[in-house]
């Protein structure tokens, strides 16, 4: 079975969401492209969420507010292409 993850990338942080755990990293603001891992994936995506504008539903669980943001932020990104 493959694995299907949900990606996003959002002010300076890459989003993942896995089958299985949720990893968010910073991006170097230098362009490197080096990516470090937060390890308060909680706080991260309160603020994130924040930042954008994307209220939690608290009758769904964590992973599914995750998931939901990460398609928030990218319908939001395909939105500012058009």
């Amino acid at each position: 079975m493959a694995t299907v993850k949900r990606t996003a990338t959002v002010g300076g942080y890459f989003l993942e969401l896995g089958n299985k755990e949720i990893e968010i990293y910073h991006i170097a603001e230098d362009g490197s492209g080096v990516l470090t891992r937060i390890e308060d994936v909680q706080g991260a995506i309160r603020r994130i969420a924040e930042e954008n504008g994307f209220e939690r539903d608290y009758n769904i669980s964590f992973r599914q507010h995750v998931a939901k943001l990460i398609q928030y932020i990218n319908a939001k990104e395909n939105n500012k292409q058009l």
